[in-house]
């Protein structure tokens, strides 16, 4: 009896993607949401820029006596999903990326530590 060569089963090729890339899972309010469902439509984006025209300068610059441009608009206070608060423009800051990203992001680590 001729025995047919069992074929070998293929290593993937495919990577597994990087933890920035991988699909949020947990519970926090950002899980299996897309920046679209979180709020950042294009009405978000026409709201931001005019924003930005109105409000060009990073004020954790200013507040530290530099100038620098601002390319983002923060929420001051976490919206965490509440859309009152998410279009609340008291509620928004311009900042550069750099603030953002870092000065912002240690406050708000340290917040979510006490």
């Amino acid at each position: 009896m001729n025995k047919k060569p069992r074929l070998s089963t293929l290593k993937p090729r495919l990577q597994e993607l990087p933890p920035r890339l991988k699909p949020q899972t947990g519970t926090g309010w950002r899980a299996g949401k897309t920046t679209n469902d979180r709020g950042y439509t294009y009405q978000w984006q026409q709201a931001r820029e005019r924003f930005l025209r109105a409000n060009p300068l990073c004020a954790y610059c200013m507040r530290e006596g530099r100038i620098d441009a601002a390319t983002l608009v923060d929420h001051i206070e976490p919206h965490r999903g509440d859309m009152t608060k998410f279009w609340d423009e008291t509620n928004w800051q311009s900042l550069c990326k750099p603030c953002h990203d870092s000065t912002k992001a240690r406050e708000e680590r340290e917040a979510g530590n006490r």
